[in-house]
């Protein structure tokens, strides 16, 4: 009986791996659906295993469809130029322009600290783009430990990629997982401070589903 449980859920983790891998890698391929994807996923992991359904990960996209669109293009136009420009100039040293490439290593640091961020505050809060730029900034320097985790933890993917491309594949559904992980930490801080309570407490809300009731901010 112990074993048959043990195959059980083995078999549903390695499918949930398999098919959230396979979406990240399409998306990431097609280039612009890659951020919604991911904010959908973060979505996903941010919900208990037994309550994780892979048709939210679309729900999320469809519900929060115009701040995800917007956060879209501005990531794609900050990732897709400094990733750009830090290839062309390692690779290019007669055209190499230290300024540049500096703002480029910036920018693409900008990007990450987005991505590792935005997600759960998407998820979480009903705002403007400019708001979701400005709780970035907040959720960066609001929770060092956690965001420099999540940094990592996309930054690494990043330079795995461009060296090791299949072994990037074989662990890119792991970046979500510990972003989603780390962030939800950092915003049940913040959200415990607006509603005037503990996180213990938060969490004790979550888990008789009060929190859901109206879960954005």
């Amino acid at each position: 009986m112990i074993l048959t449980r043990g195959f059980r859920i083995f078999g549903e983790y390695l499918f949930e791996y398999f098919v959230i891998t396979l979406l990240l890698i399409l998306s990431i391929v097609l280039v612009l659906p890659f951020v919604p994807m991911y904010v959908g996923i973060i979505s996903y992991f941010t919900h208990k295993r037994n309550d994780r359904m892979l048709k939210d990960i679309f729900i999320t996209i469809k519900e929060n469809l115009g701040i995800i669109i917007k956060f879209t293009i501005l990531e794609v136009i900050i990732l897709v130029v400094s990733l750009l420009n830090i290839y062309f100039f390692m690779g290019n040293w007669e055209g190499f322009n230290i300024v540049i490439l500096v703002l480029s290593y910036i920018a693409l640091f900008i990007g990450i600290v987005f991505l590792a961020h935005a997600p759960m505050i998407i998820i979480g809060m009903r705002l403007t783009l400019r708001q979701l730029i400005f709780n970035c900034i907040l959720f960066f320097f609001g929770g060092i430990a956690n965001s420099l985790i999540s940094i990592l933890a996309i930054a690494g993917l990043m330079v795995l990629a461009s060296y090791y491309p299949h072994l990037a594949i074989l662990v890119v559904y792991f970046v979500p997982l510990i972003v989603s992980y780390f962030t939800l930490k950092s915003f049940r801080v913040f959200k415990a401070k607006k509603l005037n309570i503990s996180v213990h407490e938060l969490i004790e809300k979550e888990n008789k589903d009060i929190y859901f009731e109206d879960p954005k901010i």
